[in-house]
């Protein structure tokens, strides 16, 4: 019991941490460095990160050797964090060298970084896991560290980080908004002045150069405001 509450206590102080965290990168970061740190038998940590169309990176983590697995999975199309991210939410691996789903993975991993375990986890905040934020990779040299116990707390310290980073994505997505919406503003104001013309003439004039320009309109509005410069309509 006394174990449970100080993991539980612990688990706590981290949650909040991650909410304060000032960016996205910030906060991933601070996953990896939190799992490594709290979960046992996770001596490395990483997180693999959904992009666009189905692309998966490794933006942090916590060892290269976590780095190398994640790695080797993504070079060769198949392996415990591609199944966690995609098709369920916990895949375990409790010997990578008897392992029999991925033999030239797991071979290599053992081969190149000597790990012989890993525990992978979907960040997810829907209820139905349909939408994945990417996977929480734990693994340790030793085989068969990843017990009923550790799994329990690795699952519960996943959907911790899941909430933090859906949190951090949502507060970058709303602060480049409103920097966006800012520049507009200030680029139509100073085509307002030197052309003497209305808001929607100037936003209408920001529009026709973003097209013809094949440029994003937040773009062409920030070298505006940057130069001073009005360019020929």
């Amino acid at each position: 019991m006394t174990e449970d509450v100080t993991f539980n206590e612990r688990l706590a102080a981290i949650a909040r941490a991650l909410l304060h965290e000032p960016d996205v990168q910030a906060t991933l970061q601070r996953v990896v460095t939190d799992a490594a740190a709290t979960l046992d038998g996770a001596l490395y940590a990483s997180v693999s990160l959904v992009l666009q169309r189905r692309q998966v990176e490794t933006p942090v983590y916590t060892d290269e050797r976590a780095l190398r697995a994640d790695e080797l999975q993504y070079e060769l199309e198949v392996g415990p964090c591609l199944d966690a991210v995609w098709n369920q939410d916990v895949f375990q691996i409790d010997d990578l060298a008897t392992e029999p789903r991925y033999v030239q993975w797991s071979r290599r991993v053992v081969a190149e970084t000597g790990i012989r375990s890993s525990l992978s986890l979907q960040l997810f905040t829907d209820p139905a896991g349909v939408v994945s934020l990417g996977a929480l990779n734990l693994y340790s040299l030793e085989p068969r560290v990843f017990d009923v116990d550790t799994r329990g707390e690795a699952v519960a310290f996943a959907a911790h980080a899941a909430i933090a980073l859906q949190n951090a994505r949502t507060e970058a997505h709303l602060r480049s908004g409103l920097v966006t919406r800012t520049v507009i503003g200030q680029a139509e104001g100073i085509l307002i002045e030197r052309l003497k013309i209305t808001a929607d003439e100037a936003f209408g004039v920001l529009s026709r150069l973003s097209q013809r320009s094949n440029r994003k309109l937040r773009d062409v509005a920030r070298a505006l405001v940057e130069t001073g410069e009005v360019p020929s309509t």
